[in-house]
């Protein structure tokens, strides 16, 4: 939630020892950097039923084999307004240079955000659906105000993914379907952080974009009437982003920490994931649905900044844990033209005590969810849903800057959302 928008890594230069590293980053609207915010319906029940029960186009992002379920050919246009909300208490920082000492605590670093996503889906034959789906299921975008305590973490960071994805899905017998298709992913990211050389303070960037290749799967099982489940994966695609790095600032009159300018690279691992949902009919008016999710987070092992000489510029482990998160949800047909949602969501972060940092003042979060779609006529439907997401308190205790700077720090938060979608039936 921007929250939400970006991720990434960023070279630091650690100026006295003349060494360099890189930072990561992560999302303040889900867990890690990943976003959720893929379907409007979906965040009704907190993503409870995305595998089972969602009855539009964007069912392509969760599980394309869905498609198989819709009420012929449709599209689905959907935003998402994240207001997310983070402060960092300064616990004893210590920094190096000409300004040692600052008591901002670099403000509130997330402006509110829009998160799009967009679904066409249609029946090819019979039994065979197509559908393309383009969304950003990655991302953070975050500033602290000039001059804060945690400057030498970072100052800026900016990750955005757009993710196309053509589907198909097969209708394989009256109560199976599978489904399936490509993610063709581009990553784009900035980070900055300041530096300091103990006599000036400048200023660490790095820059990089990739575009990338992935994949996705699908199945959707009716072993009774009234009774779903839900199967999807998605693997991680692995980005090399090429750009440049750099320091600039410094007074020079350091020989170990140099102003420079290099080209160079880094990889970005983003973590597979895995969801099983079932949902159950009570009766003609209401559904209830359950679901949890493994993310592989554990790929995102460590940035390893590279110059385009092939000279390693750093490698900083990033520690991240693999993950689970557990939805359950409710839906009610209140009437032909309105049904309501509800949801809560149990969401893991995957950053540890070890290695949290500035970029990423993430912690476990609690989702509570509501929704509804109005049928406004046989062609169009209009989907509501509303978020509120708190993440959990935790603490940050990092070096940086060659170890001439302690970073030390209290986190917490809160994320809302609020999200609107048009559906369109052919």
């Amino acid at each position: 939630m921007k929250m939400k928008k970006i991720l990434l890594s960023t070279a630091l230069c650690a100026l006295m020892g003349g060494t360099a590293y890189v930072a990561g980053s992560t999302d303040a609207k889900a867990a890690g950097f990943y976003i959720q915010e893929q379907s409007v319906s979906g965040l009704g029940t907190a993503f409870a039923g995305s595998t089972t029960s969602i009855r539009d186009a964007s069912t392509i992002y969760f599980n394309p084999a869905g498609m198989t379920r819709l009420d012929g050919a449709q599209a689905n246009l959907g935003v998402h307004l994240l207001l997310p909300n983070g402060d960092l208490d300064d616990t004893g920082t210590t920094n190096p240079g000409p300004n040692p000492v600052s008591t901002g605590n670099g403000g509130n670093p997330y402006s509110a955000s829009p998160v799009p996503n967009a679904y066409i889906a249609m029946p090819l034959t019979d039994m065979l659906w197509g559908g393309l789906g383009i969304s950003a299921p990655f991302g953070l975008a975050n500033e602290y105000d000039d001059g804060y305590f945690g400057r030498f973490d970072s100052t800026e960071t900016s990750l955005i993914t757009i993710n196309i994805s053509p589907v198909v899905a097969y209708q394989a017998t009256p109560w199976l379907s599978i489904g399936g298709g490509l993610d063709i992913q581009y990553a784009d990211a900035e980070l900055k952080s300041a530096i300091s050389d103990t006599i000036a303070e400048g200023e660490s960037k790095l820059e990089g974009d990739d575009v990338s290749m992935g994949f996705n799967l699908g199945l959707l099982v009716t072993p009774r009437e009234g009774t779903d489940i839900g199967f999807s994966y998605r693997n991680g695609i692995n980005h090399e982003l090429d750009g440049n790095i750099s320091v600039t600032g410094l007074s020079g009159l350091v020989p170990t920490a140099p102003n420079f300018s290099v080209g160079g690279s880094a990889d970005l691992d983003l973590p597979d994931i895995w969801t099983l949902g079932v949902a159950q009919d009570l009766n003609d008016k209401w559904r209830v649905m359950g679901q949890i999710t493994r993310f592989g987070w554990s790929d995102f092992e460590d940035i390893t900044a590279i110059s385009d000489a092939g000279t390693v510029i750093s490698t900083v482990e990033q520690g991240y844990q693999n993950t689970w998160a557990l939805a359950i949800g409710a839906e009610y047909e209140w009437n032909p033209e309105w049904t309501f949602r509800a949801g809560y969501q149990f969401d893991e972060t995957p950053t540890t005590s070890e290695f949290r940092t500035t970029r990423t003042p993430d912690g476990d979060r609690h989702w509570f969810t509501a929704g509804a779609t109005y049928d406004i006529n046989e062609k169009f439907s209009v989907d509501m849903a509303g978020a509120y997401i708190d993440v959990g308190d935790e603490t940050i205790s990092v070096s940086r800057n060659g170890g001439l700077s302690q970073v030390e720090a209290d986190t917490s938060g809160n994320v809302g959302i609020l999200s609107l979608g048009l559906n369109y039936k052919f």
